[in-house]
């Protein structure tokens, strides 16, 4: 007891001692880090403002206390050993040497922090300064770009496979009319350029994806107030040679319901989902579009009558660059990939409910305006 009582006085003496020199006042309270001042035995002598906002304690609670109390209970055994360790051969330690630290608020959460490390000698002894930053923004633009990374690398396979498949049909039939010459009729002729044609608008059309999948970030666009079926009108202009030629019949129900969006973003998932629904439709496809609302969201879908997706299949349609789901949507695989990246992004959803010989019916849903 008397030995803690001792060992507390010491500490009131230190911290006394550092209060009252104004210029390292000014200096601890100056900074932008967090500043914790520790003894040899790891107990807090003092900290500054900066770290009384980080960890949510005030300087007099933690006097006296052990350094423990920042560090996550699981990490506190090796932590001591490295306060431990310090002591014995104090040197200074600059940040950024890539440890990933943890500190531990006062209410429990656990934040990720940079820490350097000083020493000095004063009157009451050798003490140790520990320079804490808080780098939970810097952990969170590493974990999105981590994210964005491994989409894209996901999203470039599945481009490269398209664009491969389609390259090589183009060139495949335009060899062959070459090298045919006047083997072939003027129908037959007519009906391999039109696939070439085909192939080509294929190409310009994932092109138009990857190039809208590349530049997708919610801060360069600006939202405003949509009428999805304003945005229908020029996804069907752009299909009129599908819908034509697989004389497809589509119904729109003209509810008027608005959402807050962004209008190139959201026709691309319109121009994905109709193009979906007439090449996985009935013969001929029969399409419906509608909406409801649903207290603060508007709930779009889109009704084909092709025939269905089995159940255990539903779940891997959206999945990104998963060959299970290339499998089930053939052909195209980037423009599910794109749907559900623009509806998350307009903080929506994405789904699909389907049974087999009765259809499919693909949601999207967006808070409404």
């Amino acid at each position: 007891m008397q030995a803690e009582q001792e060992a507390q006085k010491r500490i009131a003496f230190t911290a006394g001692l550092l209060q009252g020199d104004i210029t390292i006042r000014t200096f601890m309270e100056s900074l932008a880090e967090g500043v914790v001042v520790i003894n040899i035995d790891g107990r807090i002598i003092l900290i500054n403002q900066r770290m009384e906002e980080l960890l949510g304690y005030s300087k007099i609670e933690v006097q006296g206390e052990s350094i423990s109390l920042f560090i996550p209970e699981r990490l506190r055994a090796i932590h001591d050993k490295h306060i431990s360790s310090y002591f014995s051969h104090p040197r200074i330690r600059p940040m950024g040497i890539g440890l990933d630290l943890t500190g531990q608020r006062k209410d429990g959460k656990e934040i990720p922090v940079e820490v350097s490390l000083s020493n000095l000698e004063v009157d009451s002894g050798r003490i140790g300064l520990a320079f804490i930053t808080d780098i939970s923004a810097r952990k969170a633009a590493e974990t999105k770009l981590k994210k964005k990374n491994k989409q894209l690398d996901e999203f470039a396979s599945i481009v490269a496979h398209d664009l491969n498949s389609d390259v090589s049909a183009i060139v495949g039939l335009s060899e062959m009319l070459i090298d045919a010459e006047d083997d072939f009729s003027a129908e037959e002729t007519r009906e391999y350029l039109q696939e070439i044609a085909n192939g080509g608008r294929k190409l310009s059309e994932i092109i138009r994806e990857l190039l809208l999948f590349a530049r997708m970030e919610k801060g360069d666009c600006v939202f405003s107030r949509l009428k999805m079926t304003s945005l229908i009108a020029p996804v069907q202009e752009r299909l009129k040679r599908e819908i034509a030629d697989r004389s497809a019949s589509i119904s729109i129900d003209e509810s008027g319901h608005t959402v807050m969006g962004y209008g190139p973003w959201l026709e691309e998932v319109w121009f994905n989902y109709l193009s979906n629904a007439l090449k996985y439709g009935g013969t001929p496809p029969i399409i419906e579009i509608g909406s409801r609302k649903e207290n603060d969201t508007v709930v779009f879908w889109i009704k084909d009558n092709g025939p269905g997706i089995a159940a255990e299949d539903l779940e891997l349609v959206f999945n990104d660059g998963n060959d299970a789901r290339k499998r089930i949507i053939k052909g195209n695989g980037i423009g599910l990939t794109i749907v559900k990246r623009i509806v998350e992004q307009l903080s929506g959803k994405a789904w699909v409910t389907s049974e087999p010989g009765q259809g499919s019916v693909f949601y999207l849903s967006l808070p409404s305006a």
